[in-house]
């Protein structure tokens, strides 16, 4: 079977990167444990830089728990939150944008909360100091990115918790194997002393708390495509939380993924992996994600669940959001929220899809195999669909 080749790039790259936010008290840890892990010859200059930032973090991050501490720990996030599920390159971000766009219901984590989570509530007035830090596009499809674009809030937990999070082998990909267990945490794991599970809500509650303070107690749209496999941990947390789960044809998504592998995870690796590990780590994140949505989802009561064809909203995004309004008892799906849907899909109609090469015939032969109940459950033939464009995630 022929490996997608991943051609290394971006090795003195600083923007773009997943952990730009981190504080010394997480990075410290972090480089203490993974120092042999790291590929210090390649990146260097990537651990200084960080260092920098998390030096700096520290210091904004000290600031605001004096001015802001006693109103984080007062802060009520609303009970009500609603979670976009779906595997990358699903449509789960067109999704959170279109979401995004009813300002009168929901509040969302911006790029700039989720990429400096520890001093947004300080930073606020001088975000714009940070564009430099991210691209005015996505490198993969791009897709508009902004300090002020709805993000996944699971880039801030990985800051927050010291890598407890399924996003760290975008920066150690070799050692991927070893952070599978936070994708579910039904596994215990212990860091440093402490189950990986209570780092991981304990950042994710204090995160969910400074956002809602800036978004005065709105019903919080969240996104993050690992929460497709924590639908038990996220009722324990919020029982009364609806959800959304969008789903793609296959093929689509693998090419696709392949794709935003090779254009942007170079930006934020400490070490070098091999093609097949990149691999690997999408084809197990595909079933992992898969597995575990379809064994939870029934404990979803009644009414808080709608689930979504990419293919269907892309050739229809109004009637599609009014199907998810209808679907989940939200009243207001009026004249302006359309209006604004609409407009939405008016100002993406020049929007290209990328072109992608087709995918090598042995590996679609294996992964046949693996992901037919996938292609069964979801209703896709293996088929029927056009592989040289992948569209917008």
């Amino acid at each position: 079977m022929a490996v997608p080749m991943f051609q290394p790039k971006h090795e003195w790259a600083t923007k773009n990167n997943i952990i730009s936010g981190i504080t010394l008290a997480q990075w410290v840890p972090l480089i203490w444990r993974r120092c042999r892990d790291i590929d210090w010859k390649l990146y260097w200059l990537r651990v200084l830089f960080i260092t920098t930032l998390a030096t700096i973090n520290s210091i904004i991050a000290t600031v605001e728990w004096a001015v802001w501490g006693g109103a984080v720990q007062a802060a009520v996030i609303n009970p009500r939150p609603v979670f976009v599920l779906g595997h990358p390159r699903t449509g789960t971000t067109l999704l959170h944008t279109l979401l995004s766009l009813d300002k009168d219901r929901f509040a969302y984590c911006s790029t700039f909360q989720c990429g400096f989570p520890s001093g947004f509530l300080s930073l606020g007035r001088f975000q714009w100091l940070f564009a430099g830090v991210v691209d005015k596009t996505r490198p993969m499809d791009n897709m508009d990115l902004g300090l002020d674009t709805p993000q996944e809030d699971e880039l801030a937990m990985n800051v927050l918790s010291g890598g407890v999070s399924p996003y760290m082998p975008l920066v150690l990909m070799r050692q991927e194997p070893e952070f599978r267990p936070f994708f579910t945490f039904k596994e215990p794991v212990d860091v440093h002393g402490r189950q990986a599970v209570d780092r991981w809500t304990e950042a994710f509650l204090y995160f969910l708390k400074k956002v809602s303070i800036v978004s005065g107690g709105k019903r919080l749209v969240l996104k993050s495509p690992v929460h497709t496999a924590r639908v038990s941990l996220l009722l324990q947390l919020f029982p009364d939380a609806q959800f959304i789960y969008i789903h793609r044809h296959p093929w689509t998504v693998l090419q696709s993924a392949l794709n935003m592998a090779d254009k942007t995870y170079w930006y934020s690796y400490l070490n070098r992996p091999t093609p097949q590990q990149i691999l690997d780590f999408i084809t197990n994140q595909f079933e992992l994600l898969f597995d575990a949505y379809e064994a939870d989802k029934s404990l979803i009561p009644a009414g808080n669940l709608v689930e979504v064809r990419f293919e269907d909203l892309e050739a229809d995004l109004p009637r599609e959001l009014g199907r998810i309004y209808k679907g989940l008892g939200w009243d207001g799906y009026d004249e302006s929220v359309r209006n604004s849907i609409q407009a939405y899909a008016d100002a993406k109609k020049t929007y290209r899809k990328n072109a992608h090469t087709k995918l090598d015939p042995e590996l679609k032969a294996r992964l046949a195999q693996q992901w037919a109940r996938i292609f069964l459950v979801q209703g896709y033939s293996m088929l029927d669909v056009d592989e040289s464009t992948a569209g917008i995630s």
